[in-house]
Protein backbone atom coordinates (compact mmCIF):
# COMPACT_ATOMS: atom_id res chain seq x y z
CA UNK A 1 0.00 0.00 0.00
CA UNK A 2 1.50 3.35 -1.04
CA UNK A 3 1.47 6.49 1.01
CA UNK A 4 -1.02 7.99 -1.44
CA UNK A 5 -3.43 5.17 -0.62
CA UNK A 6 -3.33 5.88 3.09
CA UNK A 7 -4.92 9.12 4.22
CA UNK A 8 -3.47 9.93 7.57
CA UNK A 9 -3.74 12.87 9.87
CA UNK A 10 -2.83 13.05 13.52
CA UNK A 11 -5.67 14.57 15.52
CA UNK A 12 -5.05 17.59 17.72
CA UNK A 13 -3.24 17.16 21.00
CA UNK A 14 -5.85 16.38 23.61
CA UNK A 15 -6.02 17.96 27.02
CA UNK A 16 -7.45 16.26 30.10
CA UNK A 17 -10.87 14.70 29.61
CA UNK A 18 -13.64 16.95 30.95
CA UNK A 19 -15.54 15.80 34.05
CA UNK A 20 -18.66 13.73 33.64
CA UNK A 21 -17.22 10.92 31.53
CA UNK A 22 -16.94 12.82 28.24
CA UNK A 23 -13.77 12.68 26.16
CA UNK A 24 -14.42 16.21 24.91
CA UNK A 25 -13.72 15.76 21.19
CA UNK A 26 -15.59 14.72 18.06
CA UNK A 27 -13.74 12.96 15.24
CA UNK A 28 -14.76 14.23 11.80
CA UNK A 29 -14.04 12.19 8.66
CA UNK A 30 -14.65 13.35 5.08
CA UNK A 31 -14.43 10.25 2.91
CA UNK A 32 -14.51 12.25 -0.32
CA UNK A 33 -11.37 14.26 0.45
CA UNK A 34 -9.80 11.65 2.72
CA UNK A 35 -9.41 14.19 5.52
CA UNK A 36 -9.85 13.47 9.23
CA UNK A 37 -9.79 16.04 12.00
CA UNK A 38 -11.01 16.47 15.56
CA UNK A 39 -13.06 19.26 17.08
CA UNK A 40 -13.80 20.05 20.72
CA UNK A 41 -17.35 20.45 21.94
CA UNK A 42 -18.41 22.40 24.97
CA UNK A 43 -19.91 21.30 28.30
CA UNK A 44 -23.03 23.24 27.33
CA UNK A 45 -23.36 21.16 24.15
CA UNK A 46 -22.79 17.98 26.16
CA UNK A 47 -25.56 18.87 28.60
CA UNK A 48 -27.93 19.74 25.74
CA UNK A 49 -27.26 16.41 23.98
CA UNK A 50 -26.79 14.10 27.00
CA UNK A 51 -25.80 11.10 24.87
CA UNK A 52 -25.27 9.75 21.38
CA UNK A 53 -28.86 10.02 20.14
CA UNK A 54 -29.14 13.69 21.08
CA UNK A 55 -25.76 14.51 19.59
CA UNK A 56 -26.47 12.68 16.34
CA UNK A 57 -29.96 14.14 15.98
CA UNK A 58 -28.54 17.63 16.38
CA UNK A 59 -25.90 16.98 13.72
CA UNK A 60 -28.52 15.68 11.26
CA UNK A 61 -30.75 18.69 11.94
CA UNK A 62 -27.92 21.20 11.49
CA UNK A 63 -26.01 19.61 8.61
CA UNK A 64 -28.34 17.48 6.47
CA UNK A 65 -30.96 19.49 4.53
CA UNK A 66 -34.40 17.98 3.98
CA UNK A 67 -33.72 17.41 0.28
CA UNK A 68 -30.62 15.28 0.97
CA UNK A 69 -31.53 11.59 0.70
CA UNK A 70 -29.98 8.61 2.46
CA UNK A 71 -27.70 7.87 -0.50
CA UNK A 72 -26.37 11.41 -0.94
CA UNK A 73 -22.72 12.02 0.00
CA UNK A 74 -23.81 14.84 2.31
CA UNK A 75 -25.82 12.47 4.48
CA UNK A 76 -24.07 12.00 7.81
CA UNK A 77 -23.26 8.70 9.47
CA UNK A 78 -22.69 9.31 13.18
CA UNK A 79 -21.19 6.62 15.43
CA UNK A 80 -21.60 7.93 18.95
CA UNK A 81 -21.29 7.03 22.62
CA UNK A 82 -22.93 8.19 25.82
CA UNK A 83 -21.37 9.73 28.94
CA UNK A 84 -21.17 6.37 30.74
CA UNK A 85 -19.23 4.55 28.00
CA UNK A 86 -15.78 3.62 29.26
CA UNK A 87 -16.75 4.02 32.92
CA UNK A 88 -17.28 1.03 35.26
CA UNK A 89 -21.02 0.63 34.59
CA UNK A 90 -22.42 -2.55 33.09
CA UNK A 91 -23.77 -2.47 29.55
CA UNK A 92 -22.59 1.01 28.57
CA UNK A 93 -19.71 0.21 26.19
CA UNK A 94 -21.68 -0.05 22.95
CA UNK A 95 -22.52 2.53 20.33
CA UNK A 96 -25.38 4.43 18.78
CA UNK A 97 -25.66 4.86 15.00
CA UNK A 98 -27.50 7.97 13.80
CA UNK A 99 -28.16 8.70 10.13
CA UNK A 100 -30.83 9.21 7.50
CA UNK A 101 -31.76 5.60 6.91
CA UNK A 102 -32.15 3.73 3.63
CA UNK A 103 -35.41 1.97 4.42
CA UNK A 104 -37.57 5.06 5.04
CA UNK A 105 -35.22 7.89 4.01
CA UNK A 106 -35.90 9.36 7.44
CA UNK A 107 -33.76 10.05 10.48
CA UNK A 108 -33.00 7.00 12.58
CA UNK A 109 -30.97 5.81 15.53
CA UNK A 110 -29.94 2.27 16.32
CA UNK A 111 -28.02 0.86 19.26
CA UNK A 112 -25.55 -2.03 19.43
CA UNK A 113 -23.67 -3.56 22.34
CA UNK A 114 -20.05 -4.67 22.37
CA UNK A 115 -17.14 -2.45 23.38
CA UNK A 116 -16.85 -0.06 20.43
CA UNK A 117 -18.07 2.91 22.47
CA UNK A 118 -15.63 2.32 25.31
CA UNK A 119 -12.73 1.90 22.87
CA UNK A 120 -13.72 5.13 21.12
CA UNK A 121 -13.80 7.04 24.41
CA UNK A 122 -10.40 5.62 25.41
CA UNK A 123 -9.10 6.99 22.09
CA UNK A 124 -10.23 10.47 23.10
CA UNK A 125 -13.46 10.84 21.09
CA UNK A 126 -17.15 10.91 21.99
CA UNK A 127 -18.34 10.30 18.43
CA UNK A 128 -17.28 9.85 14.81
CA UNK A 129 -19.10 12.02 12.26
CA UNK A 130 -18.67 10.63 8.74
CA UNK A 131 -19.57 12.52 5.57
CA UNK A 132 -18.87 12.23 1.84
CA UNK A 133 -18.30 9.16 -0.31
CA UNK A 134 -14.96 7.43 -0.75
CA UNK A 135 -13.71 7.03 -4.34
CA UNK A 136 -12.93 3.38 -3.57
CA UNK A 137 -13.67 0.94 -0.75
CA UNK A 138 -11.87 1.82 2.48
CA UNK A 139 -11.94 1.06 6.16
CA UNK A 140 -11.31 3.57 8.94
CA UNK A 141 -8.53 2.73 11.40
CA UNK A 142 -8.27 4.59 14.72
CA UNK A 143 -5.36 4.17 17.12
CA UNK A 144 -5.47 7.05 19.61
CA UNK A 145 -4.50 10.15 17.58
CA UNK A 146 -3.53 8.19 14.47
CA UNK A 147 -6.53 8.12 12.11
CA UNK A 148 -6.19 6.42 8.72
CA UNK A 149 -8.35 5.48 5.76
CA UNK A 150 -6.98 2.19 4.47
CA UNK A 151 -7.74 0.21 1.34
CA UNK A 152 -10.51 -2.36 1.90
CA UNK A 153 -10.56 -4.17 -1.46
CA UNK A 154 -9.39 -7.39 0.22
CA UNK A 155 -12.36 -7.26 2.61
CA UNK A 156 -15.12 -7.09 -0.01
CA UNK A 157 -17.51 -10.03 0.00
CA UNK A 158 -16.69 -10.98 3.58
CA UNK A 159 -19.34 -11.05 6.28
CA UNK A 160 -18.77 -9.03 9.45
CA UNK A 161 -17.24 -11.91 11.42
CA UNK A 162 -14.82 -12.65 8.58
CA UNK A 163 -14.00 -8.95 8.31
CA UNK A 164 -13.18 -8.75 12.01
CA UNK A 165 -11.02 -11.88 11.75
CA UNK A 166 -9.14 -10.41 8.76
CA UNK A 167 -8.51 -7.05 10.46
CA UNK A 168 -7.47 -8.78 13.67
CA UNK A 169 -4.80 -10.67 11.72
CA UNK A 170 -3.81 -7.56 9.73
CA UNK A 171 -3.41 -5.37 12.82
CA UNK A 172 -2.07 -8.09 15.10
CA UNK A 173 -4.71 -7.50 17.76
CA UNK A 174 -7.55 -9.56 19.20
CA UNK A 175 -10.14 -9.61 21.96
CA UNK A 176 -10.93 -6.31 23.65
CA UNK A 177 -7.76 -4.76 22.20
CA UNK A 178 -9.60 -4.23 18.88
CA UNK A 179 -13.23 -3.33 18.20
CA UNK A 180 -14.52 -3.64 14.62
CA UNK A 181 -17.93 -2.64 13.27
CA UNK A 182 -18.75 -2.93 9.59
CA UNK A 183 -21.00 -4.26 6.87
CA UNK A 184 -21.29 -7.55 5.04
CA UNK A 185 -22.30 -8.30 1.44
CA UNK A 186 -25.83 -6.92 2.00
CA UNK A 187 -24.46 -3.50 2.93
CA UNK A 188 -22.03 -3.58 0.02
CA UNK A 189 -24.95 -4.23 -2.35
CA UNK A 190 -27.05 -1.46 -0.72
CA UNK A 191 -29.82 -3.76 0.50
CA UNK A 192 -32.25 -1.32 2.10
CA UNK A 193 -32.45 -3.20 5.40
CA UNK A 194 -28.72 -3.99 5.72
CA UNK A 195 -27.24 -3.68 9.21
CA UNK A 196 -23.98 -2.55 10.78
CA UNK A 197 -22.56 -5.34 12.95
CA UNK A 198 -19.42 -5.93 14.95
CA UNK A 199 -17.58 -7.33 17.94
CA UNK A 200 -18.75 -10.79 16.85
CA UNK A 201 -22.51 -10.59 16.84
CA UNK A 202 -23.66 -7.17 18.05
CA UNK A 203 -25.94 -5.42 15.56
CA UNK A 204 -27.22 -1.91 14.82
CA UNK A 205 -30.20 -3.09 12.82
CA UNK A 206 -32.65 -0.26 12.20
CA UNK A 207 -33.63 1.51 8.98
CA UNK A 208 -30.88 0.25 6.69
CA UNK A 209 -27.93 1.99 8.33
CA UNK A 210 -25.68 -0.65 6.75
CA UNK A 211 -26.76 0.49 3.28
CA UNK A 212 -25.75 4.06 4.18
CA UNK A 213 -22.31 2.79 5.14
CA UNK A 214 -22.14 0.83 1.90
CA UNK A 215 -23.11 3.84 -0.20
CA UNK A 216 -20.21 5.71 1.38
CA UNK A 217 -17.92 2.78 0.41
CA UNK A 218 -16.87 2.39 4.04
CA UNK A 219 -16.44 -1.31 4.76
CA UNK A 220 -15.57 -1.10 8.45
CA UNK A 221 -14.33 0.99 11.37
CA UNK A 222 -11.56 -0.59 13.45
CA UNK A 223 -10.62 0.97 16.79
CA UNK A 224 -7.61 -0.06 18.82
CA UNK A 225 -8.41 0.20 22.51
CA UNK A 226 -7.11 3.67 23.37
CA UNK A 227 -4.84 4.80 26.16
CA UNK A 228 -6.71 7.82 27.53
CA UNK A 229 -8.43 7.87 30.88
CA UNK A 230 -11.90 9.13 31.81
CA UNK A 231 -13.10 10.98 34.88
CA UNK A 232 -16.56 10.81 36.42
CA UNK A 233 -17.99 13.91 38.09
CA UNK A 234 -18.68 11.83 41.22
CA UNK A 235 -16.55 8.65 41.07
CA UNK A 236 -17.75 7.22 44.39
CA UNK A 237 -21.37 7.96 43.59
CA UNK A 238 -20.97 6.34 40.19
CA UNK A 239 -19.54 3.14 41.68
CA UNK A 240 -22.35 2.98 44.24
CA UNK A 241 -25.02 3.47 41.57
CA UNK A 242 -23.38 0.83 39.35
CA UNK A 243 -23.25 -1.62 42.27
CA UNK A 244 -26.94 -0.99 43.01
CA UNK A 245 -27.87 -1.66 39.38
CA UNK A 246 -25.77 -4.83 39.32
CA UNK A 247 -27.44 -6.05 42.52
CA UNK A 248 -30.90 -5.42 41.07
CA UNK A 249 -30.00 -7.30 37.89
CA UNK A 250 -28.82 -10.29 39.89
CA UNK A 251 -31.74 -10.44 42.31
CA UNK A 252 -34.84 -9.29 40.35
Amino acid sequence: MTRAEIIREAAREAGPAPPGGYAGRLLRVDLGSGRAWSLPWTPEEMRASIGGVGLGAGILYDEVPAEVGWDHPENRLVLATGPLAGLPVWGTGGLTVITRGALTNGATSSQANGFFGASLKFSGYDAIVIQGQAPRWVYLSINDDVVELRDAAHLLGRDTWETQDALSRELGLAGHALSVYGIGPAGEQLVRFAVIAGDYGHVASKNGCGAVMGKKRLKAVAIVRGTRGLTAADPRGLIQAADDIAYDLKTD
